[in-house]
């Protein structure tokens, strides 16, 4: 079960994706908050899975809130859904440490693969933030002109480090605990994230930033 908390300062915003919600067993909406927003200490004694936040609201900075989350309990996953694609607002969310962006577009079955994937420690943007992800990243040189470590899970950068060691897929999945399909999934995911085209290309992103 997948425990969620909604913020949006639109009621039928919520009511909305409630009922989204309520389609699916595996989800449950423990949280729905609009304006004000609530205590930060009151989400973390919620206990979520993941909170689900808009960014733009009346007189409240949605990132500088995110951050203070963030800051105070690191461990809680959050997610931006939000009307906005643009590359300042995809910028700032990357920087105050969101774990996925959503735009309001997605459809319910990103939506909550999406979700799954968060809460499974990868970093997720829905098909509607990917490309846009990846021309921020990149500067007209064709260098990043952000750190593109921050759009990895920690267990994709791991698979980056043990590929680089030479490990097959079979390997790599058994000195995981997970299975061979799930470890193509991650190599897969990483060479959209980072808009590379195999692993000679991803041995050397490696290299570059020091992963290894």
């Amino acid at each position: 079960m997948i425990k969620v908390i909604l913020i949006d300062d639109h009621t039928i915003i919520r009511i909305g994706l409630k009922k989204i919600f309520d389609n699916y067993p595996d989800f449950q909406i423990i949280g729905d908050f609009g304006l004000p927003l609530p205590p930060i200490q009151k989400l973390n004694d919620l206990q979520p899975d993941i909170i689900l936040c808009d960014i733009a609201m009346p007189n409240v900075n949605g990132f500088e809130y995110i951050k203070k989350i963030k800051q105070q309990y690191p461990q809680l996953k959050i997610a931006v859904l939000t009307m906005y694609k643009e590359e300042s607002y995809i910028s700032q969310a990357i920087q105050v440490g969101v774990d996925g962006y959503f735009h309001k577009d997605v459809s319910e079955q990103n939506l909550t693969e999406g979700i799954h994937k968060i809460c499974n420690g990868e970093k997720y943007y829905s098909q509607e933030i990917s490309q846009v992800v990846i021309n921020r990243l990149l500067n007209k040189s064709g260098e990043y002109t952000i750190n593109p470590v921050d759009l990895l899970s920690p267990r994709e950068i791991e698979v980056i480090r043990l590929l680089y060691d030479g490990l097959t897929n079979r390997e790599i999945a058994e000195k995981l605990f997970i299975s061979p399909k799930t470890v193509d999934n991650h190599r897969a995911n990483i060479l959209q994230k980072l808009d590379l085209k195999n692993n000679v290309q991803l041995v050397k992103f490696a290299i570059e930033h020091k992963l290894v």
